[in-house]
């Protein structure tokens, strides 16, 4: 009886480490690798911007008024101190012609003191006093004729009248400082863009810049980087950076935009999967099966793959998609596949 409960228990214990070297090896999940592959690695910046004529200038009124006259149109081209519009100067034209009488006035009493002090009729103080009515009065018309060609709303450059910030109609009342018009040449852009400070010390100009813009859906268009502000925004903590734009861009000015500012290129780089990084570790299998935690020097992780810069060989299996609860030799069922 005794012999007999012995093989019995013995069977039960064979059955138990049979059912616990099933669970173990076979019934777990397996684990999915990869070989690393060889590809294209590409180290970017993103930032958004708008497109933007080379040359752009906002044009307004320096004084408030109404709307006497709009002599352009939005689509317009304009030379260089060209009037767009023209401001009620009624008051500003009847300020200068009293002006000029008063000048008129004033020259014919300088000369007639001349001649007398010329002549002892009269004193060098008499004399002094009437060419400074004569300058004073010079001086006057001079700043009368200024704030009336402030009523005329001219073009600080030449280009397209590319927008007009409202609809102007006559009898419209404008304020100074309002932008009335934006001026520039649709033919000549870039993309203003704004880099976070964090990123701009890596950001050179000569680099390029790959640009998506909804209207192109799946284009990625090519630029250069052209300008970098010296002066950052604190508030918003990023630098404005302008990127030229080639003249045959499809690519509209006022467009927003995103890009990728490619700071480094590597055609032949060694890659892994993203997802193979667990806490800047990657593991690897053994060809018995055995797991191996390795440490390699890796690229920035950004997207499907990282560039593995040092310290994994191409040839070794990586898994796919670990977990915390891996140990470094532990036997794991594996499913070896290609990328």
């Amino acid at each position: 009886m005794t012999r007999s409960r012995w093989i019995i228990g013995a069977g039960i214990s064979g059955i138990v480490a049979v059912v616990f070297l099933y669970f173990s090896l076979v019934a777990q999940p397996a684990l999915t690798a990869l070989q690393p592959i060889r590809g294209l690695s590409v180290v970017a910046v993103y930032a958004t911007g708008t497109v933007e004529p080379v040359h752009v200038a906002r044009v307004g009124a320096n004084v408030s008024g109404r709307i006497e006259q709009v002599l352009v149109q939005e689509g317009d081209a304009v030379v260089e101190g060209e009037v767009l519009a023209v401001l009620d100067n009624r008051e500003a034209s009847a300020a200068v012609r009293e002006l000029e009488a008063r000048l008129e006035y004033a020259t014919s009493d300088v000369e007639r003191y001349r001649r007398l002090f010329r002549s002892g009729n009269t004193s060098a103080a008499s004399k002094d006093q009437s060419e400074a009515n004569f300058r004073s009065a010079e001086a006057a018309l001079e700043a009368a004729r200024v704030r009336l060609q402030e009523h005329f709303i001219r073009a600080a450059i030449s280009g397209d009248v590319m927008r007009s910030e409202m609809q102007l109609d006559v009898g419209d009342l404008v304020t100074a400082g309002k932008v009335l018009f934006v001026l520039g040449n649709p033919r000549q852009l870039w993309v203003e863009a704004e880099v976070d400070e964090e990123d701009i010390p890596r950001v050179l100009v000569g680099q390029k810049a790959l640009i998506r813009a909804d209207a192109f859906e799946g284009q990625a268009l090519e630029g250069r980087i052209k300008e970098i502000t010296p002066f950052g925004d604190p508030i918003a903590r990023t630098y404005r950076v302008h990127i030229a734009l080639p003249d045959d861009t499809p690519l509209l000015a006022g467009m927003t935009t995103e890009l990728n500012i490619i700071l480094r290129e590597k055609e032949d780089a060694l890659l892994v999967p993203s997802s193979a990084v667990l806490n800047g570790s990657v593991w690897t299998v053994s060809d018995d099966n055995m797991l191996v935690k390795n440490s390699p020097t890796l690229g920035p992780i950004d997207g499907t793959f990282v560039e593995v810069l040092d310290g994994l060989n191409e040839n070794v299996w990586v898994i796919q998609d670990p977990t915390s609860d891996l140990s470094d030799g532990v036997d794991v069922r594996v499913t070896r596949e290609g990328l």
